[in-house]
């Protein structure tokens, strides 16, 4: 009998890394997207809990088998994966949103594509950043980062033992805006190089009236503003991998909060 309820913990303890990992793995970009067939992704998510089930020895309570306890504590695993997948894919809907903005400064705002990752349209200048950003991400490993952060959470979380307090809700929303902000400011330069077009165009439109300003700003706001973005690619790669740097140790901060008692 006591062999048995040995090898009961340790299956349920596989169970429980079993589910964070599927979770922060069906969240994860790239990964999680339609052309990555399901046996590839189910072989990565069963070799990761692997490599993390031996690590995870989980301290299940007497009554841990309870159908309302078991569900309630799969469910808070399967959350905890997908918090950490959603917080990765929110930074690429960041830069997403700057894609957005700069598009709609160069004129680009109707051009539009169906985006493989996410199966909805996408501006054709978004899905151009998000593109680069992607190899951004696995050219700075940003995938080892987050295999840190899976298996930081087991230590700082233990199966069964997240702890869901109000003040979780506003950090989440701190993360949000950080993201937001960082989308803004991969748009400033290209909004302030628009602007500044705009500005002289219209300067040259009330000083020559005979001017087909409009004629003249679509080619030149599209080729300067491209020559732009061009030039500011190793910037946007510096400031990406800063923000993948910053968002690491946010994720700490929440997996501490979150197992927190």
């Amino acid at each position: 009998m006591a062999k048995f309820e040995i090898g009961l913990q340790e299956f349920w303890g596989f169970v429980l890394v079993l589910v964070r990992t599927g979770g922060i793995l069906s969240a994860f970009p790239i990964i999680s997207s339609q052309m990555v067939p399901m046996r590839v992704r189910a072989g990565m998510v069963l070799a990761v809990t692997l490599a993390f089930g031996p690590l995870v020895a989980p301290t299940l309570q007497p009554d841990w088998l309870e159908p309302l306890k078991l569900s309630l504590g799969l469910a808070s695993e399967l959350f905890i994966g997908v918090f950490l997948g959603f917080a990765t894919r929110l930074l690429l809907a960041a830069v997403e949103v700057a894609g957005s903005i700069m598009g709609f400064q160069l004129g680009f705002g109707m051009a539009v594509q169906l985006d493989p990752v996410t199966q909805v349209e996408v501006p054709v200048l978004g899905s151009f950043l998000v593109m680069i950003a992607s190899l951004l991400y696995f050219v700075v490993d940003g995938h080892h980062l987050l295999l840190l952060a899976l298996g930081s959470s087991f230590a700082l979380i233990p199966p069964l033992g997240a702890q869901f307090h109000p003040p979780l809700l506003v950090d989440a929303v701190d993360l949000m805006q950080r993201t937001f902000n960082f989308g803004v400011k991969l748009a400033i330069p290209l909004i302030a190089v628009t602007l500044f077009i705009y500005l002289v165009l219209g300067i040259l439109g009330r000083i020559m009236p005979q001017m087909n300003v409009l004629f003249l700003g679509f080619p030149l706001t599209i080729s300067v503003g491209l020559l732009v973005l061009g030039f500011g690619l190793p910037l946007f790669s510096s400031l990406f991998q800063h923000t993948i740097l910053e968002l690491q140790g946010v994720l700490t901060g929440l997996l501490q909060e979150m197992g927190r008692g």
